[in-house]
């Protein structure tokens, strides 16, 4: 088996909208920088994501995060509007709350507060063998599709399916490895919710999508597995941690995984914040 490399690195500047792909990506402040770094929140402070309604499946988002701009569309077609990326753009704000027919506005944050798990995980990792299998148990939709509901960070090859699923152990014990210079912490699988059931191209759900994806998921179980101990098979991709020390650095396609050692994550966090 060759090393595990990575092989795709996406961002996703605003949480829940479309990534872009780099071929590499600098280390912000417990995340990739620009990965979710901005958020639509509605006026009951709650975001504006796919756990609320579909229709975030229906915004088209294009960047150049290097001229500060986003450009949004319904994804059907229609007029594309260009707006300076920042908090406090009334006029983007104003074009959100007429998509969504409710007030929204951009917030924007630095160090990671607008993850999931905000601080303790940020970088998601899954290899491309693993969204290929359960693209085969699922295969009405592409493997884009697949990958695309899942919105993983990182995607890696030269490693059978499930692999990275040596990123983490037992429920309080991570796995200390290295991407390239990076040193990470592999924390936990990534319990999934209402959002991989939605078309990410039309927002329309899928009924069966979880119950399929967790018989597929059973099948193919790697021998020796931890994941029975997370609860369910509705479980894709690694949670990882960057400690403070990796800022600056980067992660370059076809960097190589490497695994070093598990680690006590509970001792870990009392040390790293």
């Amino acid at each position: 088996m060759k090393n595990p490399y990575v092989s795709k690195i996406r961002i996703y500047p605003i949480k829940s909208l479309d990534p872009i792909e780099v071929s590499e990506a600098e280390i912000g402040i417990r995340s990739l920088k620009y990965d979710r770094a901005y958020a639509m929140v509605a006026e009951d402070g709650r975001y504006v994501n796919g756990k609320r309604t579909g229709r975030v499946n229906e915004l088209k988002a294009t960047y150049d995060l290097q001229k500060g701009i986003v450009q949004l569309s319904h994804r059907e077609g229609g007029d594309i509007s260009e707006f300076e990326l920042r908090e406090g753009n009334t006029d983007l704000d104003a074009y959100l709350s007429n998509f969504f027919d409710l007030k929204v506005i951009l917030i924007h944050r630095t160090e990671g507060e607008l993850m999931d798990i905000p601080s303790a995980s940020s970088v998601t990792i899954v290899s491309k063998k693993s969204l290929v299998s359960i693209h085969k148990d699922l295969n009405s939709y592409s493997l884009e599709n697949i990958r695309l509901r899942f919105r993983a960070n990182i995607e890696i090859e030269g490693v059978a399916e499930f692999w990275e699923e040596k990123l983490f152990k037992t429920p309080g014990i991570g796995m200390r490895f290295k991407i390239g210079d990076v040193e990470m912490i592999g924390v936990s699988p990534r319990a999934r919710c209402n959002v991989p059931p939605q078309d990410p191209f039309t927002g329309e759900s899928d009924r069966s999508f979880a119950r399929k994806m967790m018989k597929s998921r059973a099948k193919s179980l790697p021998e020796n597995s931890d994941l029975a101990h997370y609860g369910s098979m509705y479980h894709l991709t690694v949670n990882t941690y960057l400690p403070d020390t990796e800022k600056g650095k980067k992660i370059i396609l076809r960097d190589t995984i490497e695994i070093l050692e598990p680690v006590n994550l509970r001792y870990n966090d009392s040390q790293t914040h």
